[in-house]
């Protein structure tokens, strides 16, 4: 991970649906190493304000790459006033991003060498997909073999579907790739490409037996597909990734006695109170507290820490084992303290 802040130019802006538009970006000034890591399926993090202009690190797919230091990003305005909404209404041709590191595992590479891959892709999580598929077209095109590929999107509606022109195109002019997208919020006609509902296991058979299954999109739409599939398809390879950060479920309302926790910070014995209600990685940044950190979604393991007493929940997280938990270590992202005392390392050895 290369953490020094860059600068990114706004090139241009392109509105794919009503909540998403398609930013390109130049990245000012760049080492070699930087721009060879500006991969097709790789994220770069953004640190940008939200609406109340706090900034934040956030993180978006790389969804194509046309020259050494020119690449796009996806955007989709949620409405909940965060980076998103604030880097929809105000990045313009011209404006400029700071970006402060190229991360991920998944590139066109993870998946070019296979027979058979499947693809299961929540809302705006459709980016990693799209990127991997474009990577594949121009194979395709060379000359090269590709795998035989199956998307399962899942939308609200069909207005919030980004690239669908794309992906229809794509379907109808290829023998390798096919398509069905699953709309939940939205009364449909099934056909050959749309259903309404979400996916169940007799349209996760579609992938029919993949080599690797690629899995984006929230983090309760990842920690659920993951199951379903390692259910039935247990000797693939998932590449998994997803940018927003785990929420624990609340079911009683808080006691005076639950209003906050106290954090005792074992390597420097410092003591902190503080309210309930956030994760313990969004607690220790709030007080000033550096932590390690990058997809904050479970799922680098960077935000590695140990925790022992008070009460907390542990949300569910894609590379601890349950090895690790037993003997105590957790994700300070997907760790969500509820009362009394936690003793916390920030640094655990490994």
């Amino acid at each position: 991970m290369n953490s020094t802040t860059l600068q990114a130019r706004c090139e241009g802006v392109i509105t794919e649906t009503a909540d998403v538009k398609v930013f390109t970006l130049r990245v000012q000034g760049a080492h070699t190493e930087f721009l060879n890591n500006l991969e097709p399926g790789k994220h770069v993090a953004l640190h940008y304000p939200d609406t109340s202009g706090t900034r934040h690190q956030r993180l978006y797919s790389i969804t194509r790459k046309q020259g050494a230091d020119l690449f796009e990003i996806a955007v989709k305005r949620a409405g909940h006033g965060g980076v998103s909404d604030h880097l929809h209404a105000t990045l313009r041709e011209g404006s400029i991003a700071p970006i402060q590191f190229v991360a991920g595992e998944i590139s066109l590479a993870s998946v070019a060498g296979c027979q058979r891959v499947g693809m299961l892709a929540g809302g705006i999580g459709v980016t990693l997909p799209v990127a991997l598929l474009r990577g594949l077209r121009e194979r395709s095109r060379r000359g090269s073999s590709v795998p035989n590929v199956t998307l399962l999107l899942c939308v609200s509606t069909i207005a919030d579907i980004p690239f669908l022109h794309e992906l229809l195109e794509l379907e109808l002019t290829t023998h390798w790739f096919s398509l069905q997208v699953f709309v939940t919020r939205e009364a449909v006609k099934s056909n050959g490409h749309f259903k309404q509902g979400r996916p169940g296991d007799k349209d996760l058979s579609l992938l029919d037996m993949p080599e690797t299954v690629v899995i984006c999109g929230s983090h309760r739409f990842a920690q659920g597909l993951r199951e379903h599939t390692l259910t039935m398809f247990p000797t693939s390879k998932l590449l998994i990734e997803s940018f927003t950060p785990p929420t624990a479920l609340v079911t009683t309302e808080p006691t005076d006695a639950q209003a906050s926790v106290r954090l005792h910070l074992t390597t420097n014995d410092q003591m902190l109170e503080m309210p309930a209600g956030k994760s313990l990685l969004d607690m220790l940044e709030s007080s000033g507290i550096a932590v390690r950190s990058q997809c904050r979604a479970g799922i680098c393991g960077n935000c590695r820490i140990k925790v022992s007493d008070g009460e907390y929940t542990l949300e569910p997280d894609f590379c601890l084992s349950d090895q690790d938990k037993s003997e105590g270590y957790a994700l300070a992202c997907c760790t969500f303290p509820q009362s009394g005392t936690l003793k916390v390392d920030l640094n655990p050895q490994a």
